[in-house]
This record gives C-alpha cells, sequence and structure tokens, in this order.
C-alpha cells in the first residue's frame, strides 16, 4: 500500500495515517499472539505484570485498560498454560494476586522479543531519531500534555 493512491482526505488525515500504521503494526503482533493460541491483549496483560510485578486482578484491568470480564478470560487462558498464577490476596481474600510463573516469564521475553522485531520491521524505514519523536508524539496526543523534557524519566 502506498499513500499516493489515497484520496486527499485520507492522504492528510492524521487520524486515517495513524490507523493505517496501527494495523501495519499490530498485525505482526496478532501473527505473533496468535502463533502461541493467544491475542494482543494476552500480550497486553503479561507485558503489564513483567514490568509491574504481581498485581491485584483489578489493578492489572485499570492499568492495562482491558474490560475486567474480558481480562478473567484472557487470565483463565494463561493460568491454563502456567504462565500465570491467580491468589487470593492476603490483605482483602476478595482480590486476587496475578503473578508470572517462571515460564510466564521467559514466554513473555519471548514474546516481547518477537514483538521488537516485528515493531523494527514496521518503522525500518525511520532513524532512530524520528523514530522516538513519533512516540514523543503519540504520548503527547495520549497523554493531552506536553512531553517530558529530555533527560527526565519517560
Amino acid at each position: 500500500m502506498t499513500t499516493h493512491s489515497l484520496p486527499r482526505a485520507q492522504r492528510t488525515s492524521i487520524t486515517y495515517l495513524s490507523t493505517i500504521v496501527s494495523r501495519l503494526g499490530l498485525g505482526g503482533l496478532t501473527e505473533i499472539m496468535g502463533a502461541e493460541g493467544f491475542t494482543r491483549s494476552h500480550f497486553t496483560a503479561i507485558s503489564a505484570l513483567a514490568e509491574f510485578g504481581p498485581l491485584a486482578q483489578s489493578e492489572l484491568a485499570d492499568r492495562t485498560h482491558l474490560n475486567r470480564g474480558h481480562l478473567v478470560g484472557f487470565l483463565d487462558q494463561l493460568s491454563a498454560r502456567g504462565l500465570v498464577t491467580r491468589t487470593p490476596d492476603p490483605g482483602d481474600r476478595r482480590r486476587n494476586i496475578v503473578a508470572l510463573t517462571g515460564e510466564g516469564e521467559a514466554f513473555t521475553r519471548r514474546v516481547a522479543a518477537a514483538e521488537q522485531a516485528n515493531e523494527e520491521r514496521t518503522f525500518a524505514m525511520l532513524d532512530e531519531s524520528q523514530r522516538e519523536a513519533l512516540r514523543v508524539l503519540l504520548r503527547t496526543v495520549i497523554d493531552g500534555e506536553a512531553p517530558v523534557a529530555a533527560g527526565e524519566p519517560a
């Protein structure tokens, strides 16, 4: 696909163009996770656990913006494969704490590396400074605030 064949309204629309770019990148992630019998939402959940450590199931839903009801199903599938555990929270037995298992950590590293390679392919025509500029711009739109100053953690 090239933008040359698009009507001007789409060719100049940031929203339309960002949707196409998203489809290009997410298509690769869909294939990666599909080969494992999972979805991109499973990737979102395990990535959050890998970064933040064990979380209450409700906090995992909040941090990932995954529907709480759907998250239960995703966690059931991940648990059935031995990738996560859910244990009652000792401080509040009504809550479950979700954690990656050792196998889940290895799985997450493997699919995260595959996703990184997918992103490299998707954005191969951009140099690293262009990629970083794009990240900053996209986060600015999502966060609705000015970007973090240089040298501050993103």
